[in-house]
Order: structure tokens, then C-alpha cells, then sequence
């Protein structure tokens, strides 16, 4: 068994994954278990036995969307959501990813979110772009989501952004 890796997670995360029961009620009301390359219950396993290189090189970290119905559905109350974040963040430390493109993703959208208090989508799109190389890439998707309405021009600004800063904070 590779506890320093579990240890490492179950410290940073303070989610017990030696907790887990491989019930499977985690993945089977997962939205997303379908697309992902393992499910939630498997890297709980993965974290717990030897599997640090599969679990920080899986897409199944960067696909959680964060609903929390594993959670809610988890008898022994384990905030997989909170422990998928874990996994980015020792994934981007490390500067590990199988998804191209992933960490800078992940980076321009805390940028903006530390930035505005929210993410502003306009900015995050443009700086992805050009950071990834893929400017022309989606750029009809772009256009109509613009014309609809659904990237605004502005950044919507949070009232407490020294709530935001303190939260930025307590992560570090």
C-alpha cells in the first residue's frame, strides 16, 4: 500500500477515503460516471491502494462537476467533490495531467475567480485561447453564446470580494 499518497489526500483534503465501503452509491448516481475513465468509487480504491500516477493522470479528477449527489448518497459521508478538488490541486503541484490543456484551464479559472469574486467566462475563454494556441477552435459556439447573451461583455463583480481574498487565503 502506498500510504503516503492516501496520507498525503486524507491531510490535505481531510476526507477519510479509507472510510469508503465500495458500496458504489457514489458512481451509480453519478451524472457523469459514463464519461469517465475511472469511476468515483474506483479512485477512492485507487487512493487507497498504490495508484498515486493513476489517479493524478486520470480525466475522472477533472470531469467531477462538483453536484455533490455522491455525497448525498454516501453512507459514510465522504465529499468526493472536495476530494476530486484535492486531486487537481496535487495534480497541478506536480504538474501532472493527461487532459491537454487541463491545468491551464484550471489556473485562468481561479485567476478569474480570485480576480472578480466569480468567473467572468468572456476573459476566461480569451485568455485560454491564446494561452492553449487554440484560438480558432469553438469560435461559432463563441459567436452564438455571445449573441445570446451568455457571455457577457463585463465581469459581473462580487460585493465581498475581501470574503473572496480570505478564502484565497485559507487555501494556500
Amino acid at each position: 500500500m502506498n500510504k503516503g499518497f492516501a496520507l498525503q489526500v486524507t491531510e490535505k483534503s481531510h476526507e477519510n477515503v479509507n472510510k469508503c465501503l465500495q458500496c458504489l452509491k457514489c458512481t451509480s448516481g453519478c451524472p457523469i460516471a459514463s464519461w469517465m475513465d475511472y469511476k468515483p468509487n474506483q479512485i477512492n480504491r485507487m487512493i487507497q491502494m498504490e495508484g498515486k500516477t493513476k489517479v493524478l493522470n486520470s480525466s475522472t479528477i477533472w470531469l467531477c462537476v462538483g453536484c455533490q449527489t455522491c455525497v448525498t448518497r454516501c453512507p459514510m459521508k465522504i465529499d468526493i467533490p472536495h476530494l476530486m478538488d484535492t486531486l487537481r490541486e496535487i495534480a497541478v503541484a506536480e504538474n501532472i495531467s493527461k487532459e491537454p490543456n487541463i491545468t491551464i484551464f484550471h489556473q485562468l479559472f481561479l485567476n478569474s475567480v480570485k480576480k472578480w469574486g466569480r468567473v467572468h467566462e468572456l476573459e476566461l475563454i480569451g485568455l485560454y485561447k491564446l494561452k492553449s494556441g487554440q484560438l480558432f477552435a469553438d469560435m461559432q459556439l463563441g459567436q452564438q453564446m455571445f449573441m445570446k447573451g451568455k457571455l457577457k461583455l463585463l465581469p459581473e463583480i462580487v460585493k465581498d470580494k475581501k470574503g473572496i481574498k480570505e478564502i484565497f487565503k485559507k487555501v494556500k
